[in-house]
């Protein structure tokens, strides 16, 4: 006896691909536009565990107080082979570049360049964005029973995006 081909309609297919892109689209955003804050250098603005979405700003529209992601040649950071994110707050800003420093100040009494955590001062090749949006205590969705995390997750990163693009069409709306 053989079996009978499944036959699967246009619209199944389509609801599929788009599917299929909707997650490839979901990893490329969580890749691109977010990082895991690791340790406690930003407390009490930032917890470990926090989920921090960046903005890709050239380094003019950076100001004292905004809160910046470096990496690359700047981070003398290491966790395992490849230089860390660091989170840090711009606490002035140089010719030269930025000078950092986490909020907390036990463990952050000096600039990251007075510690060496950074090269020298944040040039903009280093910055990969601004802090615009924290969504808190993300970390602990893993501990949530597998599959229920990845869901909400998801959830919570479209709501965040419903709530920015919302929020600038209630910006524009006249009045």
């Amino acid at each position: 006896m053989q079996a009978k081909p499944v036959k699967v309609s246009k619209r199944t297919l389509a609801g599929a691909a788009l599917f299929v892109f909707f997650l490839a689209l979901l990893g490329y955003l969580l890749v691109t536009y977010t990082r895991k804050v690791d340790g406690v250098s930003m407390r009490p603005t930032l917890e470990q565990g926090d989920l921090v979405i960046i903005e890709n700003v050239p380094i003019g529209s950076i100001h004292v107080g905004d809160i910046i992601v470096y990496d690359g040649v700047c981070s003398r950071v290491y966790y395992g082979l490849s230089p860390s994110p660091v989170i840090h707050r711009v606490v002035n800003a140089t010719a030269e570049g930025l000078i950092t420093r986490g909020d907390n100040a036990l463990t952050n009494p000096l600039t990251d360049q007075q510690a060496g955590i950074a090269s020298g001062p944040i040039i903009a090749d280093c910055i990969e964005g601004k802090v615009v949006f924290v969504v808190p205590y993300v970390e602990r969705l893993a501990d949530l029973p597998y599959g229920l995390n990845y869901l909400l997750a998801a959830l919570l990163l479209i709501l965040v995006v419903f709530y920015e693009t919302r929020g600038e069409a209630l910006r524009k709306k006249p009045k």
